[in-house]
């Protein structure tokens, strides 16, 4: 299993897709607008952390420009996962953990909306990483994303502490969410040699992150008190520093953000439909003009060999 970011070769470039439980649905929209203008293909990795890589997933296998199918994929944020059918305070009671990720991913990405796994890394698509949190060795993994592997990688991506069980069994390892511990890994790509990073957040890059408190810790991990104190050591600081980092990339580095403008109308378990279709729509718009900037600014994969700033 390959745990570690690929070196940056060919054109050196990366999308990054943040997390954010529900505020997912943003990147969503986003990828739903760029699957029509700017393509998988344009890049040689892409990144998914937490609810960010199940919307990733969808535009990794798309080879061409599939309007249907993406809007299919995008309808998943309102349509199946509203209401009770994700989450839900009675789940607990049928025996199911807050987050039913048996719905999210056995049920929706295996088969109402299919998830066409067998398209990872075929036809000139891009490498997909998912990044999780081992809980034997407490770092970030990147776990490369297969056909054999997918569905258990994204409910170890998808594994929210308090809201799931928080952990999952991959090839004999304990993983969570990797946003426990950083959920916004820009200074890992870069120090993999990419040179040019498209980072899609869920909130406005001036957002900032305030210290997990003391009870968030012991609630999440009870029995695991090193990733308790480790969770809220260094997620806010990632958080905070990875768009420290996008709004002030080293030299020789590009960094494009697409991100909300203000605070996006849902939160981490947000389930009101109406405010989800809203945050696709944000996300779906903010996706469009971005798209067409990336188209004018980046150069073919072939001949790209610029870099420097960030936008």
């Amino acid at each position: 299993m390959e745990l570690k970011l690929p070196e940056a070769k060919g054109t050196k470039r990366a999308l990054l897709v943040e997390g954010g439980g529900m505020k997912g649905a943003f990147s969503g929209g986003v990828l739903h607008s760029l699957n029509q203008f700017f393509g998988a293909k344009n890049f040689d990795l892409v990144v998914g952390v937490s609810s960010g890589a199940c919307s990733a997933a969808y535009y990794v296998t798309m080879k061409y420009p599939e309007p249907e199918k993406s809007k299919r994929a995008l309808s998943v944020w309102y349509r199946e996962l509203s209401g009770r059918k994700l989450i839900s305070v009675f789940h607990p009671l049928k025996g199911k953990t807050f987050l039913d990720q048996e719905y999210l991913v056995d049920f929706i990405f295996r088969k109402k909306v299919r998830l066409e796994s067998e398209f990872l890394e075929k036809n000139g698509l891009p490498e997909f990483r998912i990044a999780v949190s081992n809980l034997h060795s407490h770092s970030i993994e990147y776990v490369k994303a297969t056909s054999n592997n997918i569905f258990e990688l994204l409910k170890a991506a998808t594994s929210l502490p308090i809201a799931t069980r928080g952990r999952q069994w991959l090839e004999g390892k304990l993983y969570s969410d990797a946003a426990i511990l950083n959920p916004l890994p820009v200074q890992d790509l870069i120090e993999a040699g990419y040179k040019e990073i498209v980072v899609i957040l869920n909130s406005p890059i001036q957002h900032i992150s305030k210290p997990l408190g003391l009870f968030t810790g012991m609630f999440a991990f009870p029995r695991n008190w090193k990733i308790a104190k480790l969770m809220r050591r260094l997620h806010h600081h990632h958080f905070n520093f990875g768009r420290k980092i996008a709004s002030d990339p080293p030299e020789g580095v590009t960094i494009h953000t697409i991100a909300p403008d203000q605070l996006l109308p849902v939160k981490l378990t947000t389930t009101a439909r109406e405010s989800l279709f809203q945050t696709v729509q944000l996300g779906a718009q903010k996706g469009e003009e971005a798209a067409l900037k990336l188209k004018k600014s980046l150069r073919p994969k072939s001949k790209n060999k610029r870099m420097g700033k960030s936008s």
